[in-house]
């Protein structure tokens, strides 16, 4: 059996009214649409939704995406415990107090260890120092365990951040650590400097990820592709093959042994997220041709049994009998955004 599982979060797209002649003609996805099986499912993190796809049992509080991702940031086991402290702006608008993560902002690594400079000088008093090996992922680690639970970042991208603070071990006071931060930022040459250069200006950290490098995990699946870091630290606990996502599915090679791989397509989610239409369209005619269009042909010619596409809101299932299921009711895209 050659089954292959594409996980794309924000397929469709932001929670905004379109009408169906908006959208464009998308007879590959729509021919998967008409003659899939839909589960219905809801997702509110792709990160943490991309641990469960990995056998990574449901935590109540977090899963150790940080650990994860610092391994492959560092490609070395990260010793000890784990926190991303993510750098974001976060804006006020009559919904509250508005997340924005840096899908939305870039920052040079010049810039984030000069902010980090900063940052450290608080948390010096903590006992804590961030770590900074990319611009927009930061790190703490702990030496003791905490009772730590926070939100992904992903679960909160253009939402209140009220309701979704972190919080937890009383050994340590996230919130008055958060205000420090965020005082520090207020005051940063950095800073001063991206409001001057109408750059949003990084105003806070967002805690989540907590938790130590799981061990070794059980293998789910036979290679695994995609444009997410942590997609790469899960596949190295995983043992299992990685390789960077290509710009279309027709750059892989045929496989022509049996095998159960997994995609991981990230780049539609931030579309979603900040309610972007135009940016969701054009991503739609991108996959269409890079992705539906050669996975149809593929499932068509049997050179692919089975294609499971996951998204944050539906799950649909294809295989090689599909293409004979004539009777189905013609859908399109347009049928799940209502």
């Amino acid at each position: 059996m050659r089954s292959l599982t594409v996980f794309i979060p924000g397929l469709f797209g932001p929670d905004i009214a379109i009408h169906p002649d908006d959208i464009p003609d998308l007879p590959a996805l729509n021919w998967m649409l008409t003659k899939g099986e839909h589960e219905i499912t809801k997702a509110d993190s792709a990160s943490y939704s991309l641990c469960e796809l990995f056998g990574l049992p449901p935590s109540e509080n977090d899963f150790p995406v940080a650990a994860i991702s610092r391994l492959s940031d560092d490609n070395q086991h990260p010793q000890g415990i784990w926190l991303r402290a993510d750098p974001v702006h976060v804006k006020t608008d009559r919904d509250g107090l508005i997340l924005i993560d840096n899908n939305q902002f870039t920052m040079s690594q010049h810039d984030a260890l000069a902010l980090a400079a900063d940052i450290n000088i608080v948390l010096k008093t903590y006992g804590l120092e961030l770590e900074v090996p990319v611009p927009t992922r930061w790190y703490l680690r702990f030496k003791d365990h905490l009772e730590i639970k926070t939100t992904p970042v992903d679960a909160i991208v253009g939402r209140d951040i009220l309701p979704f603070m972190p919080g937890g071990d009383s050994r340590i006071n996230l919130d008055q650590l958060m205000n420090d931060i965020q005082m520090t930022l207020h005051d940063s040459d950095v800073n001063k400097k991206r409001e001057q250069d109408k750059k949003l200006p990084i105003n806070s950290l967002w805690f989540w990820g907590y938790g130590e490098l799981p061990k070794i995990i059980g293998r789910q699946w036979s290679f695994v592709m995609s444009d997410e870091m942590l997609a790469k630290g899960l596949s190295m606990i995983a043992a299992t093959p990685f390789e960077e996502l290509p710009e279309s599915y027709r750059q892989i090679i045929k496989k022509n042994d049996d095998y159960n791989g997994l995609m991981f397509i990230s780049s539609c989610k931030q579309h979603s997220h900040y309610h972007d239409l135009e940016g969701w369209l054009e991503a739609l005619m991108l996959y269409e041709s890079d992705w539906f269009q050669p996975l149809m042909e593929s499932l068509k010619s049997r050179e692919l049994d089975q294609l499971f596409i996951k998204t944050d809101t539906v799950s649909i299932s294809i295989d090689k009998s599909s293409t004979y299921k004539f009777w189905k009711k013609q859908k399109s895209i347009a049928a799940f955004k209502n």
